[in-house]
């Protein structure tokens, strides 16, 4: 009996055993595969979350950063100044020209020196006629020849401003030509404190008919202004000479407000002539304004004529420098089939 009761209970424990052994043979890879999976599942989660952030982030800020960059530097870039040597520099700020700044200014340099030598020297045949101050013109010859146009348009000069006028209103001999009567006239530039000669158009016929009446006024005056209401019959009044020596009358509105203003833009300006060539020439100064001056005087009425040409700087073929009976002085060329 004891030895069959000692079998079973042998038998129960060995029973006993595999099953706990097994139990914890299932119990110890079940952990273990829970926490390798979590740290499997979490790791990968975290390191992609954090890298797929980066990788979106730095691109987004050197791509703004880049752009900005492309951006600004073309708008800096768009009107690259150019090298000039000091004395240029001195010219008042000079903006968005075709023309080459430096090249005017020697060009200018180069007129003065000639005239200097001309003074000089026993030959003055280049200042005959002339008291102090030679005249600067520029010519501008186009490639086209320009439409006929009326003797109404041909008998108007235009005004074109200039930084430094060569006449002033308080200093210049100033002829005005007026409708009748002149007397309402005289008194307007009295109150304004304006002297200058007034001449109505009656007076005008009567006492400058005679050639030699009109060459004597021709001396007389620096520059002539007149009425824009009574501007196109003059030119029959006035003769040939005022056409040769380009001392047309330059139209006034008199009716304006500003009477003042109106007549230092006839004086102070410089005058285009629509010719009926290929040729033109306009005063922009005197040989006693400095170097500076001029060139600033050129740039600015070239600019201005240039607009009143067709085809504008297309049409251009050169522009040169000259003063009375000297040589043309280049300082713009373009080729004839550009």
């Amino acid at each position: 009996m004891e030895n069959g009761k000692r079998k079973r209970k042998a038998e129960t424990a060995a029973e006993r055993a595999p099953a706990e052994s097994s139990t914890v043979a299932l119990k110890k890879p079940k952990v273990v595969a829970a926490e390798s999976s979590t740290v499997a599942l979490k790791k990968p989660k975290v390191v992609a979350a954090e890298s797929s952030t980066v990788a979106l982030k730095k691109p987004k800020v050197v791509a703004a950063e880049s752009s900005a960059v492309v951006l600004k530097k073309p708008k800096v870039n768009d009107a690259p100044m150019r090298e000039v040597r000091p004395a240029v520099l001195e010219l008042a700020q000079v903006q968005k020209t075709a023309l080459d700044v430096p090249q005017v200014d020697r060009a200018v340099r180069a007129l003065l020196s000639h005239v200097q030598r001309e003074r000089g020297t026993a030959k003055t045949s280049l200042l005959d006629g002339l008291d102090v101050e030679p005249p600067v013109h520029v010519l501008l010859s186009t490639k086209t020849m320009p439409k006929a146009i009326g003797k109404a348009k041909a008998s108007k000069p235009v005004p074109l401003g200039l930084p430094h006028p060569y006449m002033s209103l308080e200093t210049a001999e100033i002829c005005l030509i007026t409708k009748d009567p002149q007397r309402e006239y005289k008194d307007k530039l009295a109150a304004l404190g304006v002297r200058a000669k007034v001449i109505g158009v009656s007076k005008l016929k009567k006492k400058h008919k005679e050639y030699e009446a009109k060459r004597a006024l021709l001396r007389a005056y620096e520059v002539f202004l007149a009425d824009a209401r009574v501007l196109p019959m003059l030119p029959p009044l006035l003769g040939k000479g005022f056409f040769v020596k380009r001392k047309l009358p330059v139209a006034v509105d008199l009716t304006k407000k500003d009477l003042r203003g109106e007549l230092e833009k006839g004086v102070c300006s410089a005058l285009y002539r629509h010719g009926a060539g290929t040729s033109n020439s306009m005063q922009v100064g005197t040989c006693v304004q400095t170097p500076a001056q001029l060139v600033e005087n050129v740039v600015a009425a070239v600019e201005q004529a240039v607009r009143l040409i067709p085809g504008k700087w297309t049409n251009v073929q050169s522009l040169s420098l000259r003063t009375t009976n000297s040589v043309a002085l280049p300082f713009y060329n373009s080729m004839p089939h550009e």
